[in-house]
């Protein structure tokens, strides 16, 4: 099998109008810790055409092994919208090693619950909560306990360890999915399965089955596509992002031509309307480009 020219998944930046509550739900109950603080750059808020950005506060986050892989932005006006209802990115899901233990200590924390652990109905080894965060993020804590093929995933190293599959809501599975396929050895497997917590949220019935498609990423990483009727394109604000997630970094060996490159790394617009980051594989990305 050709090895994937795309990944692993790098960092993910999420939109807050309220640093301090998004920090506190992430260094109390998701055994994360800050691992710097700053403000966007010029040059930053350039390359993702945000210039309402410029001078915004913004923690990294590195979780116990000491890998810095989230930055929490502060935008106070960052409109914050439903899940479930909009194009781009919905969810992080990240792995953890025991989710039910997590479950058990999340009282009193920032998180709405949207689902209490259950096994997936793919398989039993995959065990899986859901979390709605203060900026509109969702949140897949997910517990792997083997390997499923045809998939490549990793096992959690830490209580919370890292993102491992962003995912995405798209209107158009093929759209979205083609901009991927782009690079080498990331062909995507489709197929229909049942997603409880989107189907509660949407007023589903919850036997109801979606189009996915799935994309295997170097590190053991993927990327999940979910095709929904009657989405929205997310409010931007005067920041010029979003509020939730608003951008994915991939680490890469080569992208397509014309994409503004500065440092590095280059932002790329989705056929679902998402913004991603592709960043050269020798440059850390908690290092601002000011």
């Amino acid at each position: 099998m050709e090895t994937p020219g795309l990944g692993p998944v790098i960092a993910a930046t999420i939109v807050t109008p309220d640093l301090e509550t998004s920090l506190h739900g992430w260094t109390h109950y998701l055994h994360h810790r800050v691992a710097g603080r700053g403000r966007v750059g010029e040059k930053r808020a350039r390359l993702w055409g945000a210039s309402g950005l410029v001078d915004a506060p913004f923690v990294w986050l590195a979780n116990e092994v000491g890998e810095s892989w989230l930055r929490l932005i502060e935008v106070k006006d960052a409109i914050v919208v439903e899940p479930f209802k909009h194009r781009g990115w919905m969810s992080l899901e990240v792995n953890v090693q025991d989710v039910d233990t997590l479950r058990s200590t999340l009282d009193g924390a920032p998180f709405e619950i949207l689902g209490e652990p259950a096994n997936l109905e793919l398989t039993d080894d995959i065990r899986a909560m859901q979390l709605l965060g203060p900026a509109g993020e969702v949140l897949y804590l997910t517990e792997i306990r083997a390997e499923v093929p045809p998939f490549e995933l990793p096992r959690a190293r830490c209580p919370v360890d890292r993102l491992f599959i962003p995912v995405l809501l798209a209107d158009n599975l093929d759209q979205a999915t083609r901009c991927y396929e782009r690079f080498p050895g990331t062909a995507a497997l489709k197929f229909e399965t049942k997603i409880t917590v989107v189907n509660r949220a949407r007023g589903l019935d919850v036997e109801t089955r979606h189009p996915v498609s799935t994309i295997q990423l170097k590190g053991r990483n993927l990327i999940e596509i979910d095709q929904l009727d009657g989405l929205r394109d997310r409010p931007v604000g005067p920041a010029g992002l979003p509020a939730g997630i608003a951008v994915i970094a991939f680490a890469a060996h080569s992208w397509p031509a014309g994409l503004p490159c500065i440092e590095g790394t280059r932002l790329v617009r989705g056929g679902g309307t998402e913004r991603f980051e592709l960043i050269t594989e020798h440059r850390n990305p908690t290092e601002e480009i000011s």
